[in-house]
């Protein structure tokens, strides 16, 4: 994995589905607040705690999510 380092305004989440599909995503301080991933984030944390220490992780498909910060970005 890439070396962790600050983007001011952004939050890295590690997406993806299984260990090996696993991308880090740079999100905007707009898009994390966003009720789609924010939700996303919800149902991660519903199933594994909330004591996760490191980068915030998505369990979800990498195209679909980025598809959904187009999405969002557009509006």
């Amino acid at each position: 994995m890439e070396e962790a380092r600050s983007r001011r305004g952004y939050v890295p989440v590690l997406v993806g589905k299984g260990e090996e599909d696993i991308e880090k995503i740079w999100v905007t301080i707009k898009e994390i607040q966003h009720v789609t991933i924010v939700e996303l984030l919800k149902q991660y944390a519903d199933q594994y705690g909330y004591q996760q220490q490191g980068l915030l992780r998505i369990i979800y498909d990498v195209d679909s999510f980025k598809a959904i910060l187009l999405n969002i970005s557009n509006k």
